[in-house]
């Protein structure tokens, strides 16, 4: 009867919609999968990521109604999103509390914390206002030669996000960090490498937090955003289309859903080539060539546990926007086509399967160039990615541990083109994955949940890569097709072996435990080891520490 009444009371509970967007790195992403996987959400599917708050809800009330199949820490993390979604899930606050004019704010307690909110549930107004702090300490030993480096980061940021009328809402997010001793030690984060604020030399120990900012409409079956944020779009833990390497980027976001017919399309604005020329008025100039990209997707739920998508992505530089490719129902590859071949098209085909409980199977293929005629050799202009993986929740009743595999094979030349500015770089980083062309990588992944609030999580990677060789001043003596900034010229062979060139190796293990001892108050630790064999007989061994305490507020 208590199970019969938790279902009804859900059903008719109205959603309190919230159409700003769930940050990627959010927990309840990783909760949904597995959720998926156990047959416990319908029609769910991780391939782009962020979502909307009310599409977070819509999926957590299918858990909710059927609670009683989560294991002991799974009900507890579901009581914590509960508290987080409490307005999308049951339009109340109860479990909330506000730093500023509230009446009993309790720093220790479990509950979520705000700096302040305002809700107008007249006209349907709700407006949050959280801010995030971070100290890191960084450690980083060689084993060969032997020395140790290290570096203390401090950031802290403000976050700001409101629905209006249950359609209309924003988000927007700024901040600033320091960095504290050794470079070569702050550089272990990735997002530090392609700081521009940081890696400027008149603000050499400074760095701003990428702004993330966005106004966003929902009608219930079509979405409109636009802004920047951070977007990845591919399964499992190396997303291969638009992961986490380079930097946000602005773009207009249109998503269509109808029944089992999933539509997406964004087009957005990136970073090309850039010049720095030095005027004896002005001072130094970067010149940068204006590029963007366009992608869109058509994904069928075929049924509850199988999902099917084709997509395309171009991109194109040196010139306004392209209406061809603002055209979200355009074919690219004609549009392309059309337009005299000066861009970059590639087509995506992706699955996505979870028929035998408690285990997902994916895949995506990438076909950035073809030669029918030539399939099967070793000719440079067949460039594909491989990308498999499979996610297992099989030991979920007894024990509280998901398994990942993954494989992704970059053939040489993949993200590549003739025309420089047409590679698929932002700022010189590739958009997808850290992978360069003519590479392969093997992941194995743990993930144990002691508690709700205590977690390890493992992995390790066997990455290769097919180098081009250079020559003793650093230009390229033979072009393998290795380098993601540099493609295939005139004078290049024809043939371009898979792994060919100077081959690298990368062994990687990795483990992280992180504890949250009070509700957005955390502590964590990663610890790597890495071991690489490079071209010209580089080796490097060495052991990464991260410390990290962090807060939501």
């Amino acid at each position: 009867m208590k199970k019969i009444f938790l279902i009804l009371f859900v059903s008719i509970v109205p959603l309190f919609a919230q159409t700003e967007y769930v940050l990627s790195d959010n927990r309840v992403y990783d909760f949904l999968e597995r959720m998926e996987t156990l047959h416990l959400v319908k029609k769910y599917n991780s391939y782009e990521i962020p979502k909307t708050r009310n599409e977070i809800a819509k999926y957590l009330k299918e858990v909710i109604a059927k609670e009683d199949k989560l294991d002991d820490v799974d009900k507890n993390i579901l009581g914590d999103l509960k508290k987080e979604f409490e307005l999308e899930l049951y339009g109340t606050l109860n479990n909330s509390e506000k730093l500023i004019t509230g009446d009993h704010f309790d720093f220790l307690c479990q509950k979520e914390k705000y700096l302040y909110f305002v809700r107008d549930s007249s006209k349907n107004i709700n407006l949050f206002f959280n801010s995030a702090g971070l100290a890191e300490g960084i450690i980083g030993n060689y084993l060969d030669p032997s020395r140790s480096i290290g570096a203390s980061v401090m950031s802290y940021e403000l976050q700001v996000r409101g629905t209006f009328y249950d359609k209309f809402g924003f988000f927007w997010r700024g901040g600033d960090g320091v960095v504290l001793g050794q470079r070569d030690a702050a550089l272990f984060r990735k997002d530090l490498q392609y700081n521009y604020k940081y890696n400027t030399f008149d603000k050499p120990n400074s760095f701003d937090i990428t702004t993330a900012g966005y106004l966003t409409a929902d009608f219930g079956f079509i979405k409109v955003k636009f802004g920047r944020d951070r977007m990845n779009i591919g399964y499992g833990a190396v997303p291969v289309i638009i992961g986490s390497n380079s930097n946000i980027f602005d773009y207009l976001y249109l998503s269509v859903k109808y029944k089992s017919v999933n539509f997406s399309y964004f087009h957005g604005k990136i970073l090309g080539n850039t010049t720095t020329i030095y005027d004896s008025t002005f001072g130094t100039k970067n010149i940068i060539t204006e590029k963007y990209i366009g992608y869109h997707r058509i994904s069928f739920n075929l049924s509850n546990d199988f999902n099917i998508g084709v997509g395309e992505i171009i991109i194109y530089n040196d010139r306004p926007i392209d209406f061809a490719y603002l055209n979200p129902f355009n074919i690219y590859k004609t549009a392309q086509n059309s337009g005299k071949d000066r861009d970059n098209s590639m087509v995506i085909f992706d699955f996505n399967n979870k028929t035998i409980k408690g285990l997902k199977i994916y895949g995506v293929l990438l076909i950035d160039d073809v030669e029918l005629s030539k399939l099967g050799s070793n000719y440079w202009g067949n460039q594909f990615i491989y990308n498999f993986g499979l996610i297992s929740d099989n030991l979920y009743k007894n024990l509280p541990l998901t398994f990942q595999f993954e494989y992704v094979r970059q053939d040489p030349y993949v993200f590549t083109n003739r025309l420089p500015n047409n590679n698929y770089t932002n700022n010189g980083y590739s958009i997808g994955s850290f992978m360069q062309p003519n590479s392969e990588l093997f992941l194995i992944q743990l993930n144990y949940r002691f508690t709700n609030r205590l977690t390890l999580s493992g992995n390790f990677s066997y990455y290769l890569h097919g180098a081009n060789p250079l020559n003793g001043d650093g230009t390229v003596k033979k072009n393998v097709g290795g380098d993601i900034n540099l493609g295939h010229r005139e004078y290049d062979s024809m043939d371009a072996p898979f792994l060919d060139g100077d081959r690298e190796t990368t062994r990687r293990f990795r483990a992280k435990l992180k504890y949250e001892p009070i509700k957005d108050v955390y502590i964590s630790g990663t610890f790597t080891y890495l071991s690489e064999s490079l071209q010209n007989s580089v080796t490097n061994k060495r052991f990464e520490t991260f410390i990290s305490f962090g807060f939501v507020l």
